[in-house]
């Protein structure tokens, strides 16, 4: 239950509850090492990375089915652990002289630097798809700025037009209804703008009117967001497969984690 308490992911409680008993003097002697090494890094207060502890391994039963696509979340906690992984192997072939044991768990991980740059090169710092993900991407993005530039820019100016004929109530503004930008009008006023009506106010006394005039361009955007998760399932796919081709090493990376992560929780058991 302590070691539990000193992991830092699901990978090594995993490893803590396949713990079991062992008179392999040479399993023990280089466990024993291991746990040293660590011990020695956590009191030197070296800079060895411990964050993004992530075990999407889950995901890898989907990303096993032809076709299948993982969404952005799964490719941003991925990428995260991936990125953690490639940091950690970098920090122990440095230093295999000073961490020998803990540098030999390194030797069977190899993480393509394809898979991690093709997945770097298409998320940002949130975990969103890139505009620059792809070329049509890109572009379905800019229209629909465009479009709601325009619809904006048009509301607007009927918005200021009612409130100048006092058809709106005192104190408010455009807002969204159902995806849509939409007027506030009072609902005595509703037949002076023609429109759709998308909502009202619990009331009754307001009504949020879609100006007619603005019905096309939101019709638009509509699509454009249609076509814009088109693509980023495209996309998604296409990364998908990379990881599909790459599941024999992604699992032992991750296997490779596992250990640090397991190891790293009796190096700071051990100095309790």
């Amino acid at each position: 239950h302590r070691l539990k308490n000193y992991c830092l992911s699901p990978l090594g409680i995993g490893r803590v509850d396949q713990m079991n008993f062992s008179s392999d003097f040479e399993i023990i002697l280089t466990q024993l090492k291991q746990n040293l090494e660590f011990k020695n890094i956590l009191e030197k207060d070296e800079e060895f990375p411990s964050t993004h502890y992530i075990d999407p391994t889950e995901y890898f039963k989907t990303a096993a089915i032809e076709g299948a696509f993982l969404e952005q979340e799964a490719f941003y906690e991925i990428l995260r652990s991936l990125q953690t992984i490639v940091a950690c192997k970098k920090f122990l072939e440095s230093k295999h002289e000073v961490y020998p044991e803990l540098g030999k768990l390194t030797q069977p991980v190899s993480v393509s630097s394809a898979l991690v740059k093709s997945i770097e090169s298409r998320f940002d710092e949130k975990g969103h798809v890139r505009d620059n993900a792809s070329p049509e991407l890109g572009r379905i993005r800019k229209r629909i700025r465009d479009e709601q530039s325009r619809v904006k820019h048009l509301i607007d100016q009927l918005f200021r037009q009612a409130v100048g004929n006092g058809w709106v109530p005192e104190g408010i503004s455009t807002t969204i209804r159902d995806g849509r930008l939409v007027i506030p009008v009072l609902a005595e006023h509703k037949r002076k703008i023609s429109g759709f009506i998308m909502d009202e106010s619990a009331t009754g006394q307001t009504v949020y009117l879609e100006p007619a005039q603005a019905l096309e361009a939101n019709n638009e955007i509509r699509d454009l967001i249609h076509a814009e998760r088109r693509e980023i399932i495209k996309i998604l796919r296409e990364l998908t497969t990379l990881v599909r081709e790459n599941l024999p090493e992604l699992r032992d990376a991750y296997y490779f984690l596992a250990l640090l992560d397991f190891t790293r929780a009796k190096a700071k058991f051990s100095r309790d």
